[in-house]
Parts: structure tokens; sequence; C-alpha cells
């Protein structure tokens, strides 16, 4: 590879290489014309990232979009900064990237358990509609089991602590009782963690945040709207089948019995 190198840049001598070490050069018309058309190439690609910009405390999107890459910083998290979650199928990890100072990071990695081959995890763009810890498991159609008690009552519970719910396909990012199948695919669709990482995740997520769940997180281009904070810090949440007491930072409004089902609804306050 270097004799070939040095090879090409005898013949051409035109080429900015050969200019760059002095040689002499008859083809400056013909170098500055290659130049032109690679400017002129470079504004009709698809664009890269503006990561040194960003770095100087410019905008991180080019025409609204954000192109994931390998290689994201990271920091902690910041409370109240616009977040976006990636979920990715093909490497069974979980991110929680935020836009921070004109930048975006990656805040939090997690393991997960997607679908299987007979009910895999839609791909999509998903957004939070709810969140509850310990929720009682209500089988989908598909699934002929019995509800089961909450996690805190009884650990045959497969959402384990907490779920965060999405809007559509009845997909929750959840905990689990079987954390031994932690970046495996078996769930019927949902996406499981462990109990200690969606608790992570569930005081890093809120209603209205934007989930992407991806066949491969390098290259999954994220909107500037996918940022935008969603509603006030706080919001009014029906949840069902919770006990107030299980998370502290929970002010309990109201609550009633379901006209239907008859199951108690707590009303209450999340501060985020």
């Amino acid at each position: 590879m270097k004799t070939n190198w040095f090879t090409t840049a005898a013949v051409c001598c035109a080429l900015s290489v050969g200019t760059a070490f002095g040689l002499p050069c008859q083809g400056a018309q013909s170098a500055a014309t290659t130049k032109h058309q690679s400017a002129k190439s470079k504004k009709t690609d698809a664009p890269a990232n503006k990561d040194a910009q960003s770095e100087n405390g410019g905008d991180p999107f080019t025409n609204n979009h954000y192109v994931l890459t390998g290689t994201l910083p990271m920091n902690g998290f910041h409370k109240g900064a616009p977040t976006v979650v990636v979920v990715d199928k093909g490497s069974h990890f979980t991110y929680v990237l935020q836009l921070q100072n004109n930048k975006i990071v990656r805040v939090y990695t997690a393991s997960n358990d997607i679908g299987n081959a007979d009910k895999p995890t839609p791909p999509g763009r998903y957004t939070v509609v709810r969140k509850q810890m310990y929720p009682k498991w209500i089988p989908p159609k598909t699934i002929k089991h019995a509800p089961v008690a909450p996690y805190n009552q009884t650990h045959k519970n497969p959402l384990g602590v907490a779920a965060i719910y999405l809007n559509k396909f009845d997909i929750d990012l959840h905990g689990t009782n079987e954390p031994n199948l932690i970046r495996k695919s078996t769930s019927h669709g949902c996406v499981r963690h462990s109990n200690g990482d969606i608790l992570k995740l569930y005081g890093m997520i809120n209603r209205g945040d934007v989930v992407y769940i991806v066949n491969k997180f390098r290259g999954k281009v994220l909107d500037r709207a996918d940022f935008s904070k969603h509603g006030s810090k706080t919001k009014h949440v029906a949840q069902t089948d919770v006990t107030p007491s299980a998370e502290p930072s929970v002010t309990t409004d109201k609550h009633e019995h379901h006209k239907h089902t008859g199951e108690l609804i707590y009303y209450y306050t999340i501060d985020t």
C-alpha cells in the first residue's frame, strides 16, 4: 500500500497530495478543477453531523437531522434536558440520549431482551404515553394466562418493578422476573430490562419523550423535533393498580374504580 501511494503521487503530480509535498506540478488548472468539483460534490451529498461546530457552541443538526454514529460522547444525565431513547435490536442495548449544550450525548446504556422470532419487536418511532411502578400484568389475547399481581406482591409478574408504555402496538419498556434472559430475543414483542436498569430508565424518561426502536443504531437519523420538550414539568397521569406509597415522588390527587373493570385507578401528579 505504501509503494502504490508514492507511485500515484509521482504520476499525478497535479493532485493536492503531490502539491503538499512541494512536488513541481504542471497541472495546476486540473487540480483547481478537481478541487472545485469536490467542493460541489460535498454540497450535494448527504450532510454529515456538525460535530466541530457543535463543540464551539453551534448547532449539531444539519437540515434538522442528526445521524447517529458509533462515537457519541458520554455525559451525565441532566434533568430537564430533551431526551430521546433508542432501542437497538441488533446489539441488544437501550440508549438514552440527550441534547445538552447544543450537543447530542449518550447518558445511559442498558442491556435488553427483545421479541422472539414469532413475535418480533416492531421497529419504528414511538412516544411514551405513561409510566407505572409495579404494574399489574394483564396478558395480551395471544397469551392464555390469568392476570398477575404487581411484582411487589409476587415475583411471578414478568413486567418486573416498572413499565414505560409506548403509544402503539402494545409495546412497553419494562423490567423482568427472568434476568437471565437479558441480551436475548425471547419476549412477546416488548423490550425487557433488568429491574435495576428499568428503574434508572424510569427516572430519566418522561411522558412525551420519543423512543426509536431500530434494527441498527449506527446510521439512524434523528430529527430536531425529536428533542423538543413536551408539556410542563408537572404531568397528571392516570395509572391503574398502583400503590401510591410505591413511588415517593408521587402525590395522589384522587382515586376511583373503573366503571367497566372495577379496578382501582389512582390519579396523581408526577414531578419530573
